[in-house]
């Protein structure tokens, strides 16, 4: 059979007859024991042999020891052993007369003779299967390669001393990317043709790279090494599926996002579906991984990433789906959820609508508000005798267009009070053309700034005597701040938002089509002209501390993942 004519799935193709040699030694100075202490609950040889056998690339996996108990458990987790001489367990005895020894034992026991010989260390437990097999296709690539290393990019600004002076082995300071092509050896993989074996060394004139990522590079040389690839295989795979269009703003897609900054260490991906593309630019800007499903296809989407946790911030789930994320195995948070969705999930927060059922799994109230970090450190503020700057925001798509209503019943009193106005739109706002025609019909260049969107929105209110918006989670941000506000909601959903109250210091008018434009100029004529009602409003603001609520969220989170990490331990 001649080299690399057996076809692997995935596309890959085997070298006719490889072999894989695992070096395990029992005489490890830095770490004792090294190759048998416990790594995520495996002994740390483990990892090598799995990803070997996983691979289906290899006719032999063999580990080659001194030591009895080593070669025991290498037996158990289906590898072939070949106990070394005591002349090869020596600390000044390289690798290459090892691998050679190991590999003419086999090839006597066997009668045959292999083509390909790859060496993978115990020492690098994040090398997968994958890894493997792309760096036996390097052979398959080209017939002229020898040898395939596994390397690290490893391209920095360094240094060096000559003649006691410190000199730049670079030729100019550019950004790491912008710097010449530069690898590092990670030792965790080295293969090559039994006749460059044969030579006494295995790498070869003609050297192939293996490119790893960092975080499968981890060579395991101490006890920070052992803490850090722990800490990466403890990772979990978290899905945000995430709506955000003209009907529903972007809201969501903003909580999301400040969710999943907690999620540290993590593998953080979002999907959202086609109609969704305004959530899913927000996001992206962000520098998160989105992926895009079509319309009706978000389960598909979300189960293909085989995740360990989904965080749902959709509104009303249904119950198939959600029971389609259990069985195969992931926890379940869903926020805003009303729907029949909310009675199979493992946590529902839901800080805007008080209406469910009493339930151990149901965090109801706007103790479990989620405020962005900007609301949390916040200057005190003061409340004005004067409304000298109006803020008028209505969420990040404003789909009736509340922010051209209210700047024109605004503005006879914003010409005559010289007051300020800062509109804060969003990216979806897409009457632009509207309100600069407004703008101008009315001649208030002098009294307004107009922004789509800020990442500092916290600023514009604490610089606001009093604020104009929609029934959503803004209300409370500017409780936070301790604004005086008065809400229109955009739509029916949020006329159930029960924190936008008299109780809390919110003056609510209702449904926009169900409030006249008279009722609206006369609240903000009261609400401009009277300190004293602006005082009150924040006296009832500032009973209620919603700045823990986020903390609240996420320890409930991370307390469900550390119940299914238990749960699966246990199985």
């Amino acid at each position: 059979m001649n080299t690399c004519e057996m076809t692997l799935g995935r596309g890959v193709r085997q070298c006719a007859s490889s072999i894989a040699v695992i070096p395990a030694r029992g005489g490890s100075k830095g770490v004792p024991r090294k190759n048998l202490r416990p790594l995520f609950g495996m002994p740390l040889i483990y990892y090598a042999i799995r990803a070997c056998i996983d691979s289906e690339a290899f006719e032999e996996v063999v580990v080659t020891t001194d030591d009895e108990e080593i070669g025991l458990i290498a037996e158990r987790f289906g590898a072939r052993v070949i106990m070394r001489p005591h002349g090869l367990g020596q600390d000044s005895v390289t690798l290459d007369p090892v691998i050679e020894h190991a590999v003419d034992v086999v090839e006597r026991m066997l009668e045959k003779r292999f083509d390909i010989v790859m060496t993978v260390q115990p020492t690098s437990p994040l090398v997968n299967s994958d890894d493997i097999r792309n760096s036996l296709s390097k052979f398959d690539a080209s017939g002229d390669v020898d040898s395939v290393l596994s390397v690290v990019d490893d391209r920095h600004l360094c240094w060096t001393r000559d003649a006691g002076f410190a000199i730049p082995k670079y030729q100019r300071r550019v950004n790491r990317q912008q710097l010449p092509e530069s690898y590092k050896e990670t030792g965790a993989v080295i293969a090559c043709r039994r006749n460059v074996l044969k030579s006494g060394s295995r790498i070869g004139k003609r050297v192939e790279l293996a490119v790893l990522p960092p975080e499968r590079s981890i060579d395991i040389d101490s006890d920070l090494d052992f803490f850090i690839c722990e800490a990466i295989l403890a990772r979990k795979t978290v899905v945000f599926p995430i709506v955000g269009r003209k009907e529903l703003g972007l809201g969501h897609a903003y909580r999301a996002v400040m969710i999943a900054s907690e999620f540290v260490g993590h593998e953080i991906v979002f999907v959202c579906e086609n109609r969704d593309e305004l959530a899913a630019e927000v996001i992206r800007e962000r520098n998160y991984r989105v992926v895009v499903a079509a319309d009706g296809g978000l389960q598909r989407a979300v189960l293909d990433l085989s995740p360990d946790l989904v965080v749902n911030d959709i509104l009303n789930t249904s119950a198939a789906y959600i029971k389609a994320l259990k069985e195969a195995g992931a926890a379940v948070v869903n926020f805003e959820d009303l729907g029949e969705g909310a009675l199979h999930a493992d946590v529902v927060v839901n800080a805007l609508y008080p209406h469910q059922d009493a339930s151990p799994k149901h965090l109801i109230g706007e103790q479990y508000f989620c405020l962005r970090d900007e609301f949390i450190h916040l200057p005190s503020k003061k409340i004005s005798d004067e409304v000298r700057r109006i803020l008028i925001t209505f969420g990040g798509v404003d789909e009736n267009d509340l922010t051209s209503r209210l700047l024109t019943l605004c503005a006879p009193f914003v010409r005559e009070r010289d007051i300020q106005v800062d509109i804060v739109a969003g990216p979806g706002y897409c009457h632009g053309e509207a309100l600069s025609g407004l703008i101008e019909r009315e001649s208030l260049h002098k009294h307004v700034r107009w922004l789509t969107s800020t990442r500092k929105i916290s600023e514009f209110m604490l610089a606001a005597d009093l604020a104009l918006t929609s029934g959503g989670r803004t209300v409370l941000e500017l409780s936070a701040v301790g604004v005086p506000t008065m809400v229109i909601c955009q739509n029916e959903r949020e006329t159930t938002h029960t924190f936008a109250s008299d109780a809390n210091g919110v003056v609510n008018l209702g449904l926009h089509s169900e409030v006249t434009d008279d009722v609206i100029t006369a609240a903000i004529e009261s609400l401009i002209g009277s300190a004293d009602i602006r005082r009150v409003m924040v006296d009832k603001m500032t009973t209620v501390d919603l700045t823990k609520g986020k903390h609240r969220v996420v320890s409930r989170i991370f307390a469900l993942l550390k119940t299914l990490e238990k749960q699966h331990a246990n199985r």
